[in-house]
């Protein structure tokens, strides 16, 4: 959860380098570093009367720190902050595949904020219609015989303890690479949002996820999703997990200090 919001638009000064900012200093720098590294031009440090000033770049969205600063970069535009923050989520939907709708959208609501809204709300359409379970091999000690006994593992486990049988067997659960992904996701965003609504519904969606192991490699997780006639409507949603955790689609940060970012180019398709 933040607690200090900072809203500039792109090109736009953020900051002073000095140190009376302290820690905004710090974690200003590190996503600095991080995007120069990589070639994107989120923050960069310029030098104007021998001072020196965090600015925004070229890249728009959000990244919330761990000192809970939330930094939101929208793009320039000649209606002020609504309409450059409405101009944001089009293109967030645009990318995703989510529908926008002007309507319905609510320029008070940050963009970060503007962003779980969608993820929440595609998760529990997705738990509302059923998630996707898998058969998945599974090894334990049980008191009764399901599956195949292993003989060998369980006279090594169960020598002094009669009572139990070592057996493998097949078991039907929702703990499959989509769901984790999207689990993954939700504990990520349920620790930044200040927004009580979506808290409720991330905190809905992760009682019915409770099954899911939350994936220790997710680059790993992606490369085993499949595109297929069942899986076609977690589209939205994996789209908006690998914007905000896939390092490969260039739009999601990672740091000591950056509890989780998501910038675009608005030029870049």
């Amino acid at each position: 959860m933040y607690s200090r919001h900072i809203c500039v638009s792109a090109n736009e000064r953020i900051a002073e380098l000095s140190p009376e900012s302290g820690g905004l200093t710090k974690v200003l720098g590190e996503l600095a570093e991080v995007g120069a590294a990589e070639g994107r031009e989120v923050i960069v440090l310029r030098r104007e009367n021998g001072r020196q000033y965090f600015t925004a770049g070229t890249y728009c969205g959000f990244s919330c720190f761990a000192d809970g600063t939330l930094l939101e970069i929208l793009p320039p535009a000649e209606g002020g902050t609504s309409e450059a923050r409405k101009s944001l989520c089009a293109e967030f939907c645009r990318r995703c595949g989510f529908e926008f709708s002007a309507e319905t959208f609510a320029p008070e609501m940050n963009f970060m904020e503007y962003f779980i809204s969608v993820f929440a709300g595609e998760t529990m359409k997705i738990i509302k219609s059923g998630v996707l379970s898998t058969y998945t091999s599974r090894e334990e000690n049980l008191t009764t015989v399901q599956g195949t006994i292993m003989f060998s593992e369980n006279i090594r486990r169960n020598l002094t303890h009669r009572e139990r049988i070592y057996v493998r067997h097949d078991v039907f659960t929702p703990d499959r690479a989509e769901n984790r992904i999207i689990k993954a996701a939700a504990v990520m965003l349920n620790k930044v949002t200040a927004n009580s609504h979506n808290s409720h519904l991330l905190k809905e969606a992760l009682t019915f996820l409770d099954e899911v192991r939350v994936p220790y490699d997710i680059s790993a997780e992606f490369g085993k999703c499949i595109n297929t006639r069942n899986t076609r409507k977690y589209s939205t949603i994996l789209s908006i997990c690998r914007m905000l955790l896939d390092r490969n689609e260039g739009t999601s940060f990672s740091g000591k200090f950056i509890t989780c970012a998501w910038f675009c180019g608005m030029n870049q398709q």
